[in-house]
This record gives structure tokens, sequence and C-alpha cells, in this order.
């Protein structure tokens, strides 16, 4: 959801989402509930049909550690994804992580270890947290929801989240990059909570100081990003990690700045492939990374709606539209009939 406004130099895919890569498929289950001040979710990413048989080639990169995601030691480790890639609030990670186990335990009863992978963001601002409103059939409402249609904003992880001073939610987006290998796809989702309003920029321009009026949102510069990046491209877990370092490169193109108290994770996942790139044609899919994630943080932000916190208090969406506005108006007052 750009409304117009192009991000970045390279051609999205078919859907502009993750799931341009063939086989990922998304899904949310999101749990609304003003009466028990409830605005909390799971975002489900399946990266194949069977990641327990097929194993895709995965890595991680943390820009700042300040979060509580399981799984990932292993996967430095291993270099492979075992289960889904589960995304929800700081206190329901070890729920979806059992869930995520206990449903591939049960497959086999000579499974006794599984790594499920489960990223998090705090959203107890806008949703009573410590209630641990998350339970087993969130989780599978979500897995069962999963398609290659994304559903972005207000859903599933996204339900209780704020960036940059406003609503926020989850994005997505896709860039399909030349290679060595052929035209490969770099596809991103995002999970924003992090930010203060006078650091957002969007197409390059300083639109969080230029909008008028204070945010009635709290702001401050703690929080966390969760970005999960997935390529076509025939890579090692190596120069995965290399691409989904990049993706720090889209955080700050929005203006995250990664303060102590962010927790900055992405976690990145490719099909296993016979054959491999070299180091040196890794560039556009650099560019790719960077592009799609600058694009889905900004996608999410304008498809959140507004909402309140779990004290009643305003947590108002970006005017998306207006903005578009100011950044064509700003586009055009610098380089005029070039655009």
């Amino acid at each position: 959801m750009e409304l117009g406004l192009t991000i970045g130099r390279l051609e999205p895919g078919p859907r502009d989402a993750i799931t341009d890569v063939r086989g990922v498929r998304v899904g949310h289950c999101t749990l609304i509930d003003p009466d028990r001040r409830l605005r909390t979710g799971v975002t489900i990413i399946r990266p194949c049909d069977d990641p327990w048989t097929e194993r895709p080639i995965a890595a991680y990169d943390v820009l700042n550690g300040f979060g509580k995601s399981v799984g990932l030691p292993q996967l430095a480790e291993l270099g492979e994804l075992e289960t889904p890639i589960g995304l929800t609030n700081t206190l329901a990670v070890w729920t979806v992580a059992r869930r995520l186990a206990e449903l591939t335990a049960r497959r086999d009863p000579r499974i006794w270890s599984v790594n499920p992978v489960v990223g998090e963001c705090n959203d107890g601002a806008l949703s009573d947290i410590a209630a641990f409103p998350i339970t087993d059939s969130h989780v599978d409402a979500a897995l069962d929801a999963a398609s290659a249609e994304v559903a972005e904003g207000d859903v599933g992880a996204g339900a209780g989240t704020r960036a940059w001073g406003y609503k926020a939610g989850i994005g997505t987006a896709s860039r399909v990059a030349a290679s060595g290998a052929g035209r490969c796809v770099v596809g991103v989702l995002t999970l924003p909570n992090t930010g203060r309003r006078e650091d957002l920029r969007i197409g390059g321009f300083p639109v969080g100081a230029l909008m008028l009026g204070p945010p009635t949102a709290p702001e401050g510069k703690s929080g966390s990003i969760m970005m999960v990046l997935a390529t076509d491209a025939p890579v090692d877990a190596r120069q995965l990690r290399r691409l989904a370092k990049r993706c720090a490169l889209g955080l700050a193109r929005v203006g995250g700045t990664a303060s102590h108290g962010s927790g900055d994770f992405t976690i990145a996942f490719a099909p296993r492939r016979e054959e491999r790139l070299r180091d040196g044609e890794l560039t556009p899919l650099f560019e790719a990374a960077v592009e799609a994630t600058e694009a889905a943080i900004i996608h999410g932000l304008f498809a959140s709606r507004d909402a309140v916190d779990r004290e009643g208090a305003p947590v108002p969406a970006l005017p998306a539209r207006e903005v578009v506005a100011r950044v064509y108006a700003a586009r055009a007052a610098l380089i005029g009939d070039r655009i």
C-alpha cells in the first residue's frame, strides 16, 4: 500500500509482498477486545510446505539485541529452519514457540528436539500484555490462515504496535533484482514498534518533522522491530546473513536509530538449491533488501488505522494521503519536471 508513492528504483514483485518468493505464505490471528483492553495477535510466516523436511537455509542478524526472540542460536549454528516463523507480543513468545514445537513433534514419536523460531515486539502500551491472552488456538488459527495474500496494518502481531509516533502494523514488500542466477526476488515482512515522530522519513523526506501539530501517541526512542526476509536467490547461510544485514539500512531510511532499548532483529531464509551465487554477484540483492525493507515499513504505517491505547488515549494512524501529497510537493520543489 504505497498510494502511488514510488519507493526506490527496483521493480516490485507481482504482489509486492514477501509471498512473491515461491512457496512463502503468511497468516494472521488478530485479537482485539476493548472490554479486556486487548490488542494483540500472532503472525506466522510459512517458508515452504514442510520446513521440518525441506530445511530452508536460514540466517539472522541483530542490529540491537534488546529482545526475547527464541530459536536463534541453533539457527545460526546450523543455518536452517525447522518450523514456520512466528511473530507475537513479548510475553507470548514461549506460547507460540511451544505450540510450533508441539505440532512438529506430534508428527513422529522419534522427534525429540525441535527449534521453533519466534520473534516479538512489546505491545503492552496498547494491550494488557500481562494477561497472557495468546493461546494455542491463536497460533493454530494463524497457521491455518496462511496464504499468498498478505493482510497489512492492524493484523496479527501488528495489532498493538506503534512506531514513529503513529499506529503501526505488519507491512510487506518485494523487489526483483538481476543477479548471476537471473531475476531473483527479495521479499520482506516487517513488524515495527519503534521510533520518534521527528525521525520519520518517507520517500527520503522528513515528513515526521513536517507534519503539523504534536502527535497524540506517546513517543520514545526505545522499541523494537522484527524484519523477516525471504529470497529465491541461490545463496548459502553466510550469504543470507549478509542479505539480512542490509535490512537495517532500509530501517534507517525510514528513521530507525537502533536505540539502547531497541530490539532490532532480522530473520532470513531461502530454499535449498544446488547452485550458489558468487559473493561478487550479491550486490543487486543487497539493494533489493534495502528497498523492500523500507517499502514494507511504509506499507505497514499506511495500512494501519486509528486506535486507542489500554488507557483509552488515542493512537492516531499516519495520515497517509497527506504524507504522499507532501512528499510529491517536496520532490517537485526539489527536482521539478525530472520526477
